[in-house]
């Protein structure tokens, strides 16, 4: 009620008073406050697939109504520069007139309205373990990103610490080479502890939207410029979920609507 209130404008005088005790010109601002404040979800990100994908499969997936707003470099540049953005950055989510950010908070959020994060504490500890790992492979592609050694600076977004060429080149050798087969191999042999097609069983979760998603990616070259297919190599389970999840009637259907 209170966040209703604040979102009427109201004198902060007025803020801790009980409904009945406002104006009555007041009572239809409240109706009008609280039915914006329950509008459907807007999840605002880049018009890529990027971290926000993922989510926005999830929530598709799970018939959840929500605004897929999708924004430009520039309009990014402008929330930022108007303290829209809690950490600087999207995804973030409007929900009932607040705004949250971190993608692996919205995913696990998207997850559980859409009943696609799993209720078993122990599958739980699978999904993230999942999500953790594809984490640390991502943490290691800032070179090939963005030719730096610290990604990008969170006030400027300019690159923090450029690499010369030939430690660039470096680090791709070991990405293509080292951490993505040896965190891919790690991930193969979860995915064939489970009892199921997925990681968690025979149900669909977020953890799998998030593997087809990134592997889908180093597949088709789009998830950074150099990543070779080839660290997939030895991972056929993966490349078998790749597949099974691509197939799935909602992500074929979500897939379609978004064609470029």
């Amino acid at each position: 009620p209170i966040a209703i209130m604040r979102a009427m404008r109201l004198p902060p005088r007025w803020l801790h008073r009980p409904m009945h005790c406002l104006p009555p010109c007041s009572h239809r601002r409240w109706m009008a406050a609280a039915a914006a404040m329950a509008s459907k979800p807007k999840l605002t990100y880049l018009d890529i697939k990027g971290v926000a994908e993922p989510i926005r499969l999830a929530l598709f997936i799970g018939g959840v109504d929500f605004e897929d707003h999708r924004i430009s470099y520039e309009e990014l540049n402008e929330l930022n520069r108007q303290g829209r953005l809690p950490f600087g950055q999207v995804p973030v989510l409007e929900l009932d007139g607040q705004v949250h950010a971190q993608a692996e908070a919205l995913l696990r959020w998207a997850g559980r309205q859409a009943g696609l994060y799993p209720e078993d504490t122990h599958l739980q500890l699978r999904c993230d373990a999942v999500e953790e790992a594809l984490m640390d492979m991502k943490k290691v592609l800032p070179p090939l990103w963005y030719g730096s050694l610290l990604g990008r600076n969170p006030r400027t977004k300019e690159p923090l610490v450029l690499l010369p060429a030939d430690l660039c080149a470096e680090a791709k050798k070991g990405v293509n080479e080292v951490v993505f087969p040896c965190r891919f191999e790690q991930l193969e042999r979860l995915l064939q502890s489970s009892s199921g097609p997925y990681f968690c069983g025979d149900r669909i979760s977020i953890c799998d939207l998030s593997l087809y998603t990134f592997a889908a990616g180093v597949m088709d070259g789009s998830l950074a410029d150099g990543v070779s297919p080839e660290s997939l190599g030895s991972c056929p389970g993966l490349k078998a979920l790749v597949e099974l999840v691509g197939a799935h009637p909602k992500v074929k259907e979500w897939n379609e609507m978004h064609q470029k």
